[in-house]
């Protein structure tokens, strides 16, 4: 077990706000503003927290608040500041959407490799803890653990080979966290691109027949995908949905989704 519920306490009243950590990046984003489309503020914690003029405006011009604030995630007590100041201003969270890089853009040695790995995972477990506390108390909550990959052209295969340890272990995380709070209310799925699938790029699903008659980069971009499936993983739909992953295709595919 990962020893998420041990902060539970009485119930508390349900609130309307999502955390998206480490959101400064293109999914991230789309996520957050997907997020607040369907009604929700959103504060956005990381170490890089620059969020463009223009997505700022759109949360506005949709009656959403958006706070953007700096913390080092795979610092626990960095992230639990930082959540704390969000709550203060828009309550306490119901969604948390973690935004996990499964490397850098560049090849890495294999040492650089698991210290970036055990970084991100570390991460992911800080703050998942910090904000499973409120959703328990709430017994009410939604996890989206979002794989982020690197970007490199033509680089699928390395993507693969590197992206497994941070995938694996997140994977691992998730499926414990879901069954671990389940009792509470509380779903915890991952979403993955299909270029990481587990069996290998060659294995993934094939994006549906239209999206690939689209071609020429007509079709939504992963971060396109990850904000529409997390919409739904977020909603009383999904409320039977726990444990699971799905596998996005991306750029230019549209995302195709197969699950575990």
């Amino acid at each position: 077990m990962t020893g998420l519920t041990a902060a539970a306490g009485q119930t508390g009243a349900l609130s309307r706000m999502a955390v998206v950590a480490g959101g400064a990046c293109d999914t991230g984003l789309a996520a957050a503003l997907q997020l607040a489309e369907l009604g929700l503020d959103v504060a956005l914690i990381g170490a890089d927290v620059a969020v463009p003029v223009e997505v700022t405006e759109r949360f506005f011009a949709g009656g959403r608040h958006c706070l953007a604030i700096r913390a080092d995630l795979a610092d626990g007590r960095s992230f639990a500041a930082a959540l704390g100041g969000a709550r203060s201003v828009l309550g306490s969270p119901s969604v948390l959407v973690n935004c996990v890089p499964l490397g850098g853009p560049e090849p890495l040695s294999a040492e650089e490799r698991y210290a970036d790995a055990r970084r991100s995972l570390r991460a992911l477990f800080a703050c998942c803890r910090a904000v499973c506390a409120h959703m328990v108390r709430n017994r009410w909550g939604r996890i989206v653990n979002i794989a982020q990959p690197a970007v490199a052209d033509g680089a699928a295969d390395r993507e693969w080979r590197d992206g497994q340890t941070v995938l694996g272990g997140l994977v691992g995380f998730t499926r414990s966290a879901a069954l671990e709070l389940a009792a509470y209310g509380v779903t915890a799925n991952y979403i993955a691109p299909s270029s990481c699938y587990p069996a290998g790029p060659a294995h993934a699903p094939a994006p549906p027949p239209a999206a690939a008659a689209g071609g020429g980069g007509t079709g939504p971009s992963y971060a396109a995908g990850v904000a529409a499936l997390t919409g739904f993983l977020i909603s009383d739909q999904a409320s039977a949905i726990t444990g699971q992953g799905g596998y996005l295709a991306g750029r230019p595919a549209a995302p195709s989704a197969r699950w575990e």
